[in-house]
């Protein structure tokens, strides 16, 4: 049988079909006879249920139970036995009149079932053997009352089990059937219009395989086996066409010959090729003076014939690389030539195919020019690179001097606002008592309390100024001293905004507003630096805000990182100012509310950049002209 598989394809075929048609129909037949079944089964409930919630209804009377005739019309032929029994256990009415007044638990062949249930609310549908099903209906007299009777019927499932298994057995003789003739037709027509068309194809392509190319291939449809006859006829074609091709191409091969060799002619590079023990095969070179030797005195020998030893080496172990990788090769070397000392570029192919490779294309192109300028660029890098270490000396010498400048001015400085506000407070003790009543020396002594006011202010401002270039001096220098300690982001935000009231009260028209999140984490910094940072920007805000509102915020962001953010409703920041306006000795164009220019000397802002860079942070500004600008930092924590 297994051989007769093997051979016949129509008998495969139709074994395959069987095999689908059982895995399709069976497990559909089990589908739907245990659909039928359980409609069986549903319908037998129903109606022994049904005597019971006709009493319910008052539609039959209790002692119908005890009329056989009218328990077969309500139950069917199946109907075994049915009784009416109080809560308490007795028989009021039952088809077997002997049982009646009597109480069911001197009874016996109760199912058990029945005697747990007497008071049930529900109905119950049990089956107290393999062949019988019983009901328990609950009789009330109004929705929601207790029962005072139950109903029992009790009936056989003989004929719903008979009439389950004439279904099973119809499925499966019809089935049987259907596969059956399902089988033969397909064999049958299996044969006529697949294995006898593969037949005559068969023999189509033997003559074909005997030399008979001009043969037709006899099907003549438009399905598969047509498409199969097409793809043979076409393939016959083919190899006819192949054949004059190949004609052709033997022909074409001297022309490719000719124009390959016209390439090589017209390359300006030199060409060699050189076979597995590094014997010159092939020279092509535009000029003969770009050769070691002239052509005539190279060809047919190997590289160590004509080169002394170390440099036919090199050459030799790369054209061996070259053959035994498969890959191409490059490599740069200096030769004395017949023209003089030249630098060269050499790019080497491996001719054939892989493990049977037997020699190397050689493509040498002069790169003296090239290295003339190499050479130069790199004497050009050296001297720029002497040029950038003398400017970095120039600028530790710059902050050298302006740090030594910067303290020489700070001594006689705080010596010069020392005196004056001596001389104020002197003037104000002895000369005010005296210029009483005199309206000339009042009004000349205010001039002199004002000039030296100014005096005052401007040797301040100029502290200020020195303190900075200092400050940033020492950073850029790395002479900082930075005492950094846990400290509360919350604390820091406060300490900011404490030190700064001040400067908010004196302009009524610009309201601080601070936003801090809860649970603000601890952050590692000096406390001062950080809050030199934040006084500045909040000092800058208020300086550039004639009126609305500063709003200082401090929180978490959703990437991890603490950040606060000074936002006013100021001017505003042009686009091109905001790269520009952290560089040092930059001020924005923006005007404050009560100066025609900015406050400061730019250092500000330079420092704070600095101070946050040292913390591995960031701080930018965002900002639209005539909407304000938000100043925000980010560390991480």
């Amino acid at each position: 049988m297994i051989s007769l598989l093997k051979k016949s394809l129509i008998l495969k075929f139709s074994v395959v079909v069987v095999l689908v048609e059982i895995a399709v129909l069976a497990p559909l037949g089990l589908f739907y006879i245990d659909r039928f079944s359980s409609q069986v089964d549903a319908f037998l409930e129903e109606t022994i249920k049904m005597p019971g919630e006709l009493m319910n209804h008052q539609l039959l009377r209790y002692e119908s139970v005890a009329d056989l005739k009218v328990m077969n019309k309500l139950v069917g032929e199946t109907f075994l036995d049915g009784m009416v029994i109080g809560t308490d256990g007795r028989i009021y009415y039952s088809l077997h009149q002997e049982n009646v007044g009597k109480s069911l638990f001197d009874l016996p062949n109760i199912e058990s079932e029945l005697k747990s249930n007497l008071n049930t609310e529900s109905l119950i549908i049990f089956r107290p053997s393999t062949t019988t099903i019983a009901s328990i209906t609950p009789l009330v007299a109004y929705e929601g009352a207790k029962p005072f009777f139950i109903v029992y019927i009790k009936s056989s499932t003989t004929e719903s089990q008979a009439r389950k298994g004439r279904i099973a057995a119809m499925f499966i003789l019809g089935s049987l059937a259907c596969i059956t003739l399902t089988s033969l037709f397909i064999i049958g027509y299996s044969r006529r219009h697949l294995t006898n068309p593969i037949n005559h194809l068969k023999e189509a392509t033997d003559s074909v395989r005997r030399g008979d190319y001009d043969v037709e291939f006899p099907v003549q449809r438009i399905d598969e086996i047509g498409s199969l006859a097409n793809g043979f006829s076409a393939m016959q074609q083919a190899i006819n066409r192949n054949i004059d091709e190949l004609t052709q191409a033997y022909a074409d091969i001297s022309i490719k010959e000719q124009k390959q060799t016209a390439l090589i002619e017209a390359m300006p590079d030199l060409v060699l090729i050189l076979d597995k023990d590094g014997t010159y095969q092939e020279i092509h070179a535009p000029e003969h003076n770009v050769l070691y030797e002239d052509i005539e005195n190279l060809r047919g020998k190997r590289l160590h014939d004509v080169m002394d030893t170390k440099t036919a080496d090199r050459f030799f172990l790369v054209n061996e690389t070259c053959m035994r990788t498969g890959t191409v090769q490059t490599i740069e070397y200096d030769m004395n030539v017949l023209s003089g000392h030249r630098w060269f570029e050499a790019r080497i192919s491996p001719i054939g195919k892989t493990s049977q490779y037997q020699g190397a294309v050689w493509l040498i192109r002069d790169i003296t020019y090239r290295k003339e300028m190499e050479e130069t660029l790199t004497k050009a890098k050296e001297d720029t690179e002497k040029v950038n270490q003398q400017l970095r000396e120039l600028d530790r010498t710059k902050s050298a001097l302006v740090s030594s400048v910067s303290h020489e001015l700070r001594t006689p400085l705080t010596s010069l606002l020392g005196f004056s506000k001596l001389i104020l407070k002197n003037f104000a003790n002895n000369f005010w008592p005296l210029a009483k009543g005199n309206p000339k020396l009042l009004t000349k002594g205010a001039q002199i309390v004002e000039n030296l006011n100014i005096l005052i202010h401007e040797g301040n401002r100029l502290t200020r100024l020195i303190n900075d270039v200092l400050d940033l001096n020492k950073i850029e220098m790395g002479y900082t001293e930075w005492r950094d300690e846990p400290i509360n982001a919350a604390t820091l935000a406060r300490n900011a905004t404490n030190a700064v009231k001040g400067q908010f009260e004196e302009h009524p028209t610009i309201d601080l507003v601070t936003n801090t999140s809860s649970n603000l984490p601890d952050i590692v910094v000096d406390a001062d630096r950080m809050t030199q940072v934040l006084l500045n920007l909040l000092t800058n805000a208020a300086k550039f805000t004639a009126r609305g509102s500063v709003t200082f915020s401090t929180y978490v962001t959703e990437a991890g990182m603490l950040r606060f953010e000074v936002k006013d409703t100021g001017p505003g920041i042009d686009t091109l100012e905001q790269d520009r306006i952290f560089d040092v000795f930059h001020q924005a164009g923006n005007t404050g509310p009560s100066d025609s220019k900015p406050h400061g000397a730019g250092l500000g802002l330079a420092i704070s950049r600095e101070i946050v860079k040292h913390y591995n942070g960031t701080i930018w500004v965002e900002s639209e002209p005539g909407n304000g600008a938000t100043f925000i930092i980010e560390l991480p924590l």
